[in-house]
């Protein structure tokens, strides 16, 4: 006999998923990339996204841990449509449906202990519960209450198949002899993952489960739950687990694998959402930039890989800065005011730039950097004086006969003009190198080198102008000085 399924169907109903992390950790991309995928089926078929929390695990479980899991969902604007439901407030409902299916005789109460059953275990060979306690006498099952041994909860599995269709795997068949008479609620009177999750499911009334591979080796025995309790099956669709480059399971020894790393570290939101969107998933076609608006009209669980995805952190910080290129000042300046304070108390920076200091090096910028605190980190001199010059730069550029002479001029240039911009400074530097019978970029090089410290970068005028003048004067005469008390070092 095979024991199929009737399976929920999104014809019949409105769809409704759910993200269920557990709250003992940081928020992991795996997660995230899960509570993409099911917010993204959710919105492409006009349904709901839930969240439950499973905070059973009460050592592990904080409050804390949990408001790293909101933090992260709502940083991404993957909050659900209906409020949280926390698991561990629901434990009354499991019990009820453990002595529904005793009830029903889907279960059966087990009075081994570990070290008994460990024992018959040994001597058998086995590894399976050998189902001593199925057919005690209902004589001695009331003596052993009377006396008051505890006992766990024990599904009665039947004979014969499991089989259903998984969304990303196809057909799955089980064979029911593999599948332990496992426990719904343990000696202490709790239930397990396995009857929790099913009973919740239904109470919230999933029609979808879309989770973890790692999970489908539950869906059987979750499936013969949903069966004793007379209960309609969702659809399953199980998504390969993340891997590092190494094509091992994504973890620490890879790097940054919480959500909330990419945040601090300067990912743009939209940016995550598109490069998880399509880590696994395919629209069918090799685009890498798609919005979130794209991802909910094309989103569809045949378009998910039944092979392991790679988390390629290079591609993330190339889309990251593409996503970066396309962004407004307005639209990051909170995240790149708290970036600077940060790079403030770092020393980094001596004092906190202003907004107008801050805009400018956006502008110039925003289409050169892969992460917003780079502005900063990388591009510090758009906020401070050069404090060293680059040493092959300086032997290039600075260690010339007419370098001082050439800047001096400039400096006098700079200073006399009324208008300090891209056009004007750039004509004057260019005219200056007719006069002088020199090439521009005999005087382009050494004026970048004495503002920036470095030979690379955006446009040299464009850079003068977001810097302005007094601070390009003040740069140049101080390169100046250094050049003339180090040219005969």
């Amino acid at each position: 006999m095979v024991n199929t399924v009737k399976q929920a169907s999104t014809a019949e109903s409105e769809v409704r998923v759910r993200f269920a992390p557990s709250p003992t950790g940081d928020l992991h991309v795996g997660g995230v990339r899960t509570a993409l995928f099911n917010y993204l089926f959710a919105r492409h078929n006009n349904g709901k996204y839930l969240l439950r929390i499973e905070d059973t695990d009460k050592k592990r479980s904080t409050p804390e841990a949990i408001q790293v899991i909101l933090d992260g969902l709502g940083w991404l604007d993957l909050l659900p449509d209906e409020e949280p439901v926390y698991q561990s407030k629901r434990i009354e409902h499991h019990i009820v449906a453990a002595q529904k299916m005793l009830e029903d005789g889907y279960a059966y109460r087990c009075f081994c202990t570990h070290e008994e059953i460990e024992t018959r275990r040994k001597a058998s060979g086995g590894y399976m519960y050998d189902r001593h306690c199925l057919n005690l006498a209902e004589a001695a099952i009331k003596q052993k209450l009377a006396d008051d041994i505890k006992f766990a909860v024990r599904i009665k599995v039947p004979d014969g198949e499991v089989a259903f269709d998984d969304g990303v795997h196809g057909e799955t068949r089980v064979s029911c002899s593999e599948i332990d008479d496992f426990i719904l609620l343990r000696r202490n009177g709790t239930p397990t993952y396995m009857l929790a999750v099913v009973v919740d499911d239904a109470d919230m009334g999933i029609t979808n489960i879309i989770r973890g591979d790692d999970h489908l080796s539950n869906t059987p025995k979750q499936i013969l739950i949903y069966r004793a309790l007379g209960w309609e099956i969702p659809k399953f669709a199980h998504v390969p687990l993340i891997l590092g480059k190494d094509r091992k399971r994504l973890s620490k020894r890879h790097g940054a694998t919480s959500i909330t790393e990419y945040r601090d570290a300067g990912y743009l939101p939209e940016a995550m959402i598109n490069f998880l969107g399509l880590l696994g998933w395919s629209p069918g076609d090799d685009r890498e930039i798609i919005s979130r608006r794209e991802l909910i009209e094309l989103f569809d669980i045949s378009g998910i890989q039944s092979k392991g995805a790679v988390f390629d952190d290079d591609r993330a910080r190339w889309l990251n800065g593409q996503y970066l290129g396309m962004t407004a000042y307005e639209d990051v300046a909170k995240q790149l005011s708290e970036f600077a304070a940060e790079a403030v108390e770092t020393g980094i920076l001596k004092q906190m730039p202003t907004s107008k200091q801050v805009k400018a090096a956006w502008d110039l910028f925003n289409n050169r950097i892969h992460f917003l605190k780079e502005l900063f980190n990388e591009c510090g001199y758009m906020f401070r004086d050069p404090v060293k010059y680059d040493e092959k730069g300086v032997r290039k550029h600075f260690m010339k006969d007419d370098v001082v002479n050439n800047l001096e001029v400039l400096t006098n240039d700079f200073v006399g003009m009324s208008s300090f911009s891209v056009e004007s400074a750039e004509q004057v530097v260019r005219v200056r190198a007719g006069e002088l019978d020199v090439s521009p970029g005999r005087l382009i090089h050494p004026i970048r080198l004495a503002c920036s410290g470095v030979t690379g970068g955006p446009g040299l005028f464009e850079m003068l102008e977001a810097l302005g003048k007094d601070v390009v004067v003040r740069r140049i005469r101080t390169a100046i000085n250094w050049i003339k008390n180090n040219n005969n070092k």
